[in-house]
C-alpha cells in the first residue's frame, strides 16, 4: 500500500486527485494534503508519504522550493500543474512524472503505476539533478528551514540581512524588521549561508553581502534598514576581499 500525500492550494484539486485514487487506484492510501509550502513541509515529516503529488504553483512559492528543503528525497514525486511548459524540458526524469491539469484518469493510473516502483539511492540523485536544471531556476530563490522552541519556518535566504549569536541560539533579521530565532548555533547557520552570499564577519555575526551598505573605520558594518554589525580583526580579509567582488 502506497502511503500517498496531496499537496495544491486549491481545495477542489486536492479533492479531484483524492477521490480517483480512491476509486481507480486500490493501492494508494491519501494520509494527508497541504496547500502552502510550509504545511506541507510539516505533512511531509509528520507522515513520511511514500508518493507526493505536487502541485507546481502554490499560494507561497513554487512546489520546487519545497523540495529544496530535503537533503534526500525519501518519496516518489509526481508533479501536477495546469501549464504545460512546465513539462516541456523534461519532467519524466527516470520516476519522476507529471500530470497536467485537468487530470486524466488513465494519465493518473500510469502516474502511480510507474511510482510503485522499488525506491533506489538514484532516485534521489535524479531529484536533485533535475532540480539544478531546471528551467524554472530553483536556486533563484532559495529558502531554509529554521527551527525553534515553537516549531518551523520557512525563510526566503534572499530576505534575510544578517543573523546574530544569542547565547546557543541565532537570531535571524529580515526585510521588513522582522526578526526570526533558531534554536541552533550561528556556526551551524553561517556554514548553510556561505553558498548564498553570506559571510561571516564576528563571532556574533553573519550578514548578507546583498545588504551592506558601508564599514567604517571603527569596525562597523552598516547593513539595509538599519541594521549594524561588528567587523572581527580576524574576519576583516576575508570580509573586504568578498566585497570588492560585490
Amino acid at each position: 500500500m502506497l502511503r500517498a500525500l496531496i499537496i495544491d492550494d486549491e481545495k477542489p484539486a486536492r479533492e479531484i486527485i483524492i477521490n480517483y485514487l480512491s476509486e481507480y487506484c486500490e493501492g494508494v492510501e491519501v494520509v494527508g494534503s497541504a496547500g502552502t509550502i510550509k504545511s506541507a513541509y510539516r505533512a511531509i515529516l509528520k507522515y513520511n508519504p511514500d508518493l507526493v503529488f505536487l502541485d507546481i504553483e502554490l499560494a507561497d512559492g513554487k512546489g520546487f522550493e519545497l523540495l529544496q528543503l530535503f537533503e534526500k528525497i525519501n518519496f516518489r514525486i509526481i508533479f501536477t500543474t495546469a501549464f504545460s511548459e512546465y513539462a516541456v524540458k523534461a519532467f519524466r526524469v527516470n520516476a519522476i512524472d507529471y500530470l497536467l491539469k485537468p487530470i486524466k484518469i488513465d494519465e493518473l493510473i500510469a502516474a502511480v503505476e510507474k511510482a510503485v516502483v522499488p525506491f533506489s539511492g538514484t532516485y534521489n540523485e535524479n531529484v536533485l539533478r533535475f532540480l539544478s536544471s531546471s528551467p524554472e531556476n530553483v536556486s533563484a530563490q532559495p529558502i531554509m528551514v529554521i527551527h525553534s522552541m515553537k516549531g518551523s519556518d520557512i525563510l526566503r535566504i534572499r530576505e534575510i540581512i544578517m543573523c546574530k549569536a544569542d547565547g546557543y541560539c541565532t537570531e535571524f533579521h529580515l526585510t521588513g524588521k522582522r526578526k526570526v530565532v533558531s534554536s541552533r548555533n550561528l556556526k551551524y547557520h553561517s556554514e548553510e549561508l556561505e553558498k548564498h552570499g553570506f559571510v561571516r564577519v564576528h563571532n556574533s555575526y553573519t550578514v548578507n553581502l546583498t545588504f551592506v551598505n558601508r564599514f567604517t573605520s571603527q569596525g562597523e558594518i552598516e547593513l539595509a534598514e538599519e541594521h549594524t554589525a561588528f567587523l572581527g580583526d580576524s574576519y576583516k580579509k576575508h570580509f573586504l576581499s568578498l566585497l570588492q567582488k560585490k
